[in-house]
């Protein structure tokens, strides 16, 4: 479309040579993964040349030693994801699909990363919420039980007859239009149709949702507060 966008070296180096001498770097990535510590690396690279530098938390805060640890951020993600879901849906609670046989499944991109544990993290903390019939799954990395096929014995075990299929990521790109709700027969709408599930695809990021977008606000204004 026209439009240009800096890379994060491009960015950096423009805020050094438009002197600015404070920097906050506010990550939009969903988690301490690759693409976050590629981010820190190229922070680093140039952060002698400012004052003083903050890079904030991305979305979901610190990853957390194993499934069972989870934090205040994702309890307000995932409450707001499964707000915006019900409400998307035309239910008044996540309770009301559940009743009629609806279960959600956010689709997360997956990573090799040691963060893929977050996946897992999401999982537990929908438990602890009582969403019963909210699944998350990942497309690629290391996906162990948040793998498509667990996914579906999961839905399937728990006897749901529908699925609302939603992305796990910040933006709905490339793996929400393709892998999730693409026509071929490999897409995870392809395969819950082909066990015989009634499947809606949702392309909505985390990012289009209000609850979403303050709390990357507050990230920054925690980051803010830190600087010196």
């Amino acid at each position: 479309d026209g439009e240009k966008i800096d890379t994060v070296p491009e960015a950096l180096e423009r805020a050094v040579n438009n002197g600015v001498k404070n920097l906050i770097v506010q990550p939009t990535h969903l988690m301490h993964g690759a693409e976050y510590d590629e981010l820190a690396e190229a922070v680093a690279a140039v952060e002698d040349q400012f004052e003083s530098v903050k890079i904030a938390e991305p979305l979901l805060g610190a990853v957390g030693a194993d499934i069972s640890e989870i934090n205040a951020d994702k309890e307000a993600a995932a409450k707001a994801m499964v707000a915006e879901a019900a409400k998307v849906a035309g239910a008044d609670s996540i309770d009301a699909l559940a009743e009629d046989g609806t279960a959600i499944v956010f689709m997360g991109h997956g990573t090799s990363h040691e963060a893929s544990i977050t996946y897992d993290q999401m999982s537990t903390q929908m438990a602890e919420l009582g969403y019963d019939n909210v699944f998350v799954g990942t497309v690629e990395g290391n996906p162990a039980a948040t793998a498509l096929p667990e996914v579906k014995k999961a839905v399937e075990a728990a006897g749901y007859t529908k699925v609302i299929l939603r992305p796990l990521m910040v933006v709905a790109g490339d793996h929400a239009n393709n892998d999730m709700a693409g026509d071929e027969e490999d897409s995870w709408k392809s395969v819950f149709e082909g066990a015989g599930y009634e499947v809606e695809c949702v392309l909505e990021g985390l990012g289009q949702l209000n609850v979403i977008q303050q709390m990357i606000v507050q990230h920054t204004a925690d980051a803010m507060a830190k600087l010196g």
